[in-house]
């Protein structure tokens, strides 16, 4: 029986939209490249959602009564009273239905219970809406975005917009402002009871600025959702919309319907006996809960009454739940099984201990709580993650020493084949294997020091790796490329040039003690310096820039994730291409400088000046391409994986929880079940 109810949960009850009527306004543009590949993506997400949903458990329609008194009809002399009685919907009646009503026109607020569906009609609007933009190329197309990422109350939702098109689905943020501003984006907000509940009520006028706004960025159609408690209490005002439905709890009648469909008469019996829960229960949340608890035996209605309130009552339910998904069998296949396979995410290897899971848990639900979140983005994850102070030291530790061992090493070992040129090749790899060590090893104990003596290290706030470049040859990139090379080259010009001049005073003063050539040697230094100046600002003007303003375009309009962890690997080969940008433009310079200082410096002296300072030129590339971040990141993963927090592995962790039907997964991004189950395990102990 609990298998069978498993697979039940998983399965989604799709329903064709009939007789929908097309929507009063509609953007006058195509449909382009760009936009097919985010309704690709968007469709996905729906479809995957869905299944995944725990509302998909209870095939019973909701009731739906509309409360327009919730809302304050822009532009409309005529105001509904809260007094005024709520309407009954009729049975059956969907909410793209409802959407597309012309009173309504597509601007709908939906209030309802905490588990009450709101997020599961969202996905069912949003299901028929896609259906509707790829049956006509003019239909806008909607996205699915949750307000508990706005945390600014000086932000603009329209600002706010740009930035999560953005984050989320990858769009730049011109596009974004046009697709907007051309209403083919159709946006469908989630969470308003998730912001800041300090930030709640400044969250909903800067809502009532955003749909009363200027046309180019009024919303021509908007979908918001919201609990009806912080909604009253947190809001405390109405929305400029036109319309509000509430979704109402499950009737004694649909709860006896719904044991009957999976063949549980028996538990409807043990529901009877008890008001309480047959209450709790109207919640279609708790009843998708309770029939999987009780379809694996985990619930006592006994331990349940020993609660003193409901929310003892509630906890009781999903601690069971958690203990009912963590014992539940996952693979049924026979042969899967007599292969030795417990999961589709380890195969034969050994599943993680119930610690460590219920551990990652429980951090990655504080983790999320704290940045106001309900997605969890591997490769967005920050230092801020840690919250103990031996934590952060390590942190910077194991940072001063990866970089210190990773900068001595690629120092060293292009350091040593330009000074072995004149080798052979067996030679050559010796000796600049022998020299990256060297210089590696005085490289880690001095990276050893920094860290234990806590010196502060440039760039530890934020973790942004390259995760995409682009060179365009459009007018504006062109541009961009000679602004970021003209301050490359003076920048550079300078620095050297003083570099050069403090370095050539003191190296030319004890020449001069000497030998008295400090004249010469102080021209020398100058000519050195001007030259490293100028060749470092074209280097760093033509490696720096692509990832830290993007020069020019980018490949796409849209770049979506897909897969776990994708902006890491992304910026991984993004570095490598970078490094070997920097090299081919490096050593061109290196015949240029021996023409240059032939006549300046003897053989042996031209060469060593001529490798250092292409070495110099090759290292300041490698540096700049973003292997900062890709070191950060790894730091941070380590200090995870060694406090238990999050294993190396961790998207295998969240993939084998998203089996136990824990966790969503859609593409590389993470959320729980519910906010109600987030909401769990971030009460509790980290032990």
């Amino acid at each position: 029986m609990g298998q069978n109810y498993s697979k039940k949960v998983l399965a989604h009850n799709y329903l064709p939209a009939k007789g929908i009527p097309l929507p009063l306004n509609t953007p006058k543009a195509k449909r382009g490249a760009s936009q097919t590949k985010l309704l690709q993506f968007l469709i996905t997400e729906v479809e995957e959602r869905l299944a995944q949903s725990l509302h998909n458990a209870v095939w019973l329609t909701l009731g739906m009564e509309q409360q327009n008194y919730r809302v304050e009809r822009p532009h409309c002399a005529t105001v509904v009273q809260p007094s005024q009685s709520p309407e009954p919907l009729a049975a059956g009646t969907r909410i793209v239905e409802v959407f597309n009503r012309r009173e309504i026109k597509r601007q709908l607020l939906i209030l309802g219970e905490p588990g009450a569906g709101k997020t599961t009609m969202m996905l069912e609007l949003a299901e028929d809406l896609l259906r509707q933009a790829v049956a006509d190329k003019t239909e806008p197309i909607p996205v699915l975005l949750n307000l508990s990422s706005w945390k600014n109350p000086q932000q603009s939702i329209f600002d706010w917009l740009l930035g999560e098109l953005n984050e989320k689905y990858g769009i730049r943020q011109d596009v974004a402002r046009q697709w907007l501003g051309e209403n083919q984006i159709l946006p469908l907000l989630d969470g308003l009871d998730e912001v800041a509940p300090q930030h709640q009520k400044a969250c909903a006028e800067k809502l009532n600025d955003w749909l009363i706004a200027e046309l180019e960025q009024r919303p021509c159609s908007v979908l918001i959702c919201c609990r009806r408690e912080e909604f009253e209490q947190g809001v405390q005002q109405p929305l400029s919309l036109y319309g509000a439905i509430y979704l109402q709890p499950l009737t004694i009648e649909q709860i006896e319907d719904y044991f009957t469909q999976f063949n549980l008469q028996d538990v409807w019996q043990t529901v009877q006996q008890s008001k309480v829960l047959q209450e709790i229960l109207t919640t279609p949340l708790f009843l998708s809960m309770f029939g999987l608890v009780q379809a694996h035996g985990k619930f006592s209605l006994s331990d349940w009454e020993s609660g003193a309130t409901s929310m003892h009552k509630i906890k009781y339910l999903l601690d069971t739940y958690w203990e009912a998904t963590m014992s539940r069998e996952l693979i049924t296949n026979p042969r899967e099984k007599r292969q030795g396979i417990g999961s589709k995410t380890y195969g034969k290897k050994p599943v993680p201990t119930r610690r460590a899971v219920l551990r990652a848990l429980v951090f990655t639900a504080k983790m999320l709580r704290r940045e106001s979140s309900t997605e969890l983005l591997i490769e967005k994850m920050q230092p801020t993650v840690l919250t103990i102070r031996r934590q952060k030291r390590a942190y910077r530790l194991i940072i001063a020493l990866i970089g210190g061992l990773n900068s001595g090493m690629t120092f060293g070992l292009i350091f040593g084949l330009i000074l072995g040129m004149n080798w052979g090749l067996i030679e050559r790899l010796i000796g600049a294997l022998i020299v990256a060590l060297i210089i590696g090893l005085i490289a880690l104990i001095i990276g050893l020091i920094i860290g234990l003596i806590g010196v502060p290290i440039p760039g530890l706030k934020t973790i942004e790796p390259l995760e995409e470049i682009a060179i365009s040859m459009s007018h504006e990139g062109l541009r961009k490329i000679l602004r970021a090379l003209g301050t490359g080259l003076i920048s550079g010009l300078v620095i050297g040039l003083i570099g050069a001049l403090i370095i050539g005073l003191i190296g030319g003063l004890i020449v001069w003690l000497l030998s008295g050539l400090m004249i010469e040697v102080l021209i020398i230094g100058l000519i050195y310096g001007s030259i490293i100046g100028l060749i470092g600002g074209l280097t760093v003007g033509l490696t720096l820039m692509p990832g830290a303003v993007l020069i020019g375009r980018l490949k796409a309009d849209i770049q979506t994730r897909i897969k776990p962890n994708q902006g890491i690997k992304n910026a991984v080969k993004n570095t490598v291409i970078l490094s070997g940008i920097a090299l081919v433009i490096a050593l061109p310079f290196k015949f240029i400088l021996e023409y240059l200082l032939s006549h300046i410096f003897d053989s042996e002296v031209l060469l060593r000046a001529v490798g250092i300072t292409v070495t110099v030129l090759i290292w300041s590339g490698f540096v700049q391409t973003g292997v900062g971040a890709l070191i950060q990141h790894i730091a941070l993963r380590i200090i995870l994986a060694w406090n238990c927090y999050a294993p190396l592995r961790y998207d295998l962790l969240l993939n084998y929880c998203t089996e136990r039907l824990l966790l969503q997964r859609v593409g590389g991004r993470y959320r729980f079940m519910h906010k109600f189950l987030q909401d769990h395990f971030a009460r509790m102990d980290l032990k």
